[in-house]
Formats: structure tokens, C-alpha cells, sequence
């Protein structure tokens, strides 16, 4: 009897299949796109045929091959935006040589091309090696992305499937390798897991900002940050904090260079007036939002945090000047101010203070 009521759902299965027509399944095995006879050539081509196949959202391709005036080619170059994305590509499991590579014509594009943000970007079969434990540890610290690409081999046809493998958690990507966990995070699961002083944070955050700078978009599928978008373009990044949020602001003045601009200058003296202290993360999100501010609910209310925040807003739109450029005299006196300051504290460290 109870071998007949396990087998009665039988019907209802059936039922399913037509009433919601669902994609043929069929049988497949792991394969390597060596075994199906491709080369490294072969997956570049592909790659470029349909950009979309990085797994890195909507990019364009700008070059394949890409030479370099010392020597060498990249295998690809894309972009999304302001941002550039330095491709090798290899097949099997990644060695030495690409790893390097891949660094270097990084290091060159961020030189040859300064007003854009950068970020390398392995493509290979397999990152499960040897070099899997220094590539994890150099994404900590620079802008890396490895993609795995999975191949299955059915009867008639092989599918490759793009998978993110190692991540830089600071970067804003789209596409496959955006899902670094497979699965999107809600607002649900946002407000379920915050204190309440940081979900009231995040809605008084949005509500200023719609209601005083302009519309954006909120994405809540990153695994450690909410996403404040203007446009495609992640503006703050929300990283939650148990009475709060640290902040990561594109630059007033739009550097992304390795020294402070001087637009940060001035505003870090002043909010350092109000007890507040940003600091300068360069390599947060590939140099994109440089600027990292703590800040509290009651913080919101303050006017130089909405300057700020205004000044980090209107940069990213296309054709605005920089932010000292349209307020020189506040940016001079302000640098007069942080000079005089280091001046000090270079006394004081030196042993010239006197008691």
C-alpha cells in the first residue's frame, strides 16, 4: 500500500510537463576545448564574435591583438563605459606565463590610457592549480577577474558556460561573473540581515538622494555592498555597518590617480572640522570610487556631507568640469589649510615640537 502512494504523484508530473513546456534535457560529459579541437586562437575569435560570452555584462570589444609598442600583444580588449578590461585568454589550466602577462599589459593600458579604469581579466578552463592560492591573494589587493569556462560535450554540440572563479569583491561587474555567490541577494534578504539603525541609514541615504540629487537605481544582489546606481554606473556602493555605512564615492574632481586630488584635499580638511575623516582607496572598485567616507544616519543631515555627496553625483555627468576647476577659491584656501597642517605634523613627527 504504501509502495502504491509514493508511486500516485506520477500523474501530476505528467500534468506539469504540459501545462509548462520546459528546454529538452540532455545527457553531457565534462570536456576541454582542446579534446574538441580548438586553440587559444579559436577562443578568441569566439569570445569576440559575441562579447557578451566574458561573462562581464553588456561590453564592447575595442581591440584583439592589441599590440604594444615594447613588445607583445593583448588578446583582447573591452570595455563597459569609462571601464577597460585586459583579456588573455588560455586554454586548460592557468600557468605562470598568462598570470604574468596579463599584469603587464594591465599595468601598460592603465598608463597608456590614465582617464579610464582598469581591470585584468584572466579567461581559462580551469584555475584550480598551483597558482590559484597567489591569483586569490592579488585580487585582494588590484583589480582581477578570473573566468572559468565550462565546457560539456552532448551528442551533436558542446556548450561553454562562463563562471566566475576569483573575484575582486570592490569591483562593479556585470553578467555571470557580477554573481560571484550564483545567486542574486534581495532587499528582503538585505533588511533581514541589517540592524535597524543601518536599514533606517540606507532609507534615509536613498530618500536625500532622490529627493535632492536625482534619480538612481538601488541593486541589492551583491553579495557584500548594496549598489546605488546612476544610470549603469554604481555612484555608492553601501558597504553596511551596525549603525551605518562606509561609503565609496567617485573623486569631485573625477582622478582616479594614486594621489589624492585636490578636490578631496579640501573636503577631507573640512569634514575632518566636523569629526568626520575620509580617506583616499585608490585601488577600491579600480580607482572608479576613490573616496571613502564612514557615515552615520544623523551624518545626512550634516550640509558638507550633502556637498560632498553632490560633488561625487554630478562628476559622472558626460561634459561636467571638476569640482576645484568650478570652485577655485574655496580649493585654494582649503589647500592653504592642509599644508599648513602637514607642515605641523611633519614638525611633530620629526621631534622639532617643543614641550
Amino acid at each position: 500500500m504504501g509502495r502504491r502512494d509514493k508511486a500516485a504523484p506520477l500523474s501530476r508530473i505528467h500534468a506539469m510537463e504540459h501545462s509548462e513546456p520546459r528546454a529538452p534535457v540532455h545527457a553531457g560529459q565534462p570536456a576541454s576545448l582542446r579534446d574538441l579541437g580548438c586553440d587559444e586562437r579559436w577562443l578568441q575569435d569566439w569570445l569576440v564574435a559575441e562579447p557578451t560570452r566574458l561573462g562581464l555584462g553588456q561590453v564592447a570589444v575595442l581591440a584583439q591583438e592589441l599590440s604594444h609598442p615594447r613588445g607583445g600583444s593583448l588578446d583582447i580588449l573591452a570595455a563597459d563605459g569609462d571601464t577597460c578590461y585586459s583579456v588573455e585568454v588560455q586554454l586548460g589550466e592557468v600557468d605562470a606565463s598568462h598570470g604574468f602577462r596579463v599584469f603587464d599589459y594591465w599595468a601598460r593600458n592603465r598608463a597608456r590610457y590614465v582617464d579610464k579604469t582598469h581591470v585584468a581579466v584572466l579567461v581559462v578552463e580551469s584555475a584550480e592549480g598551483r597558482f590559484r592560492h597567489a591569483l586569490q591573494a592579488l585580487a585582494e589587493y588590484v583589480p582581477l577577474i578570473v573566468v572559468g569556462l565550462r565546457v560539456w560535450r552532448g551528442v551533436n554540440e558542446a556548450i561553454i558556460v562562463p563562471e566566475p572563479l576569483i573575484v575582486n569583491q570592490s569591483l562593479d561587474v556585470g553578467g555571470t561573473v557580477g554573481q560571484v555567490e550564483g545567486k542574486d541577494r534581495t532587499k528582503d534578504d538585505w533588511q533581514e540581515q541589517l540592524t535597524s539603525d543601518a536599514w533606517a541609514f540606507h532609507d534615509a541615504f536613498i530618500g536625500w538622494t532622490r529627493a535632492h540629487l536625482g534619480e538612481v537605481r538601488v541593486d541589492y544582489s551583491p553579495k557584500s555592498y548594496i549598489g546605488v546606481r546612476r544610470g549603469r554606473r554604481v555612484w555608492a556602493p553601501l558597504w553596511p555597518r551596525r549603525d551605518g555605512a562606509q561609503l565609496y564615492l567617485p573623486d569631485p574632481d573625477g582622478s582616479r590617480a594614486e594621489e589624492p586630488s585636490v578636490a578631496f584635499e579640501s573636503f577631507r580638511e573640512r569634514l575632518r572640522e566636523e569629526g568626520l575623516e575620509p580617506s583616499w582607496q585608490r585601488t577600491y572598485n579600480a580607482g572608479s570610487n576613490p573616496v571613502s567616507l564612514r557615515l552615520r544616519r544623523s551624518d545626512l543631515d550634516r550640509p558638507l556631507v550633502q556637498e560632498l555627496l553632490r560633488a561625487s553625483f554630478e562628476i559622472l555627468e558626460a561634459g561636467t568640469s571638476p569640482w576645484s576647476e568650478r570652485h577655485p577659491q574655496l580649493a585654494m584656501v582649503d589647500n592653504a589649510t592642509a599644508s599648513d597642517t602637514l607642515h605641523v605634523e611633519r614638525r611633530l613627527g620629526g621631534g622639532d615640537a617643543r614641550a
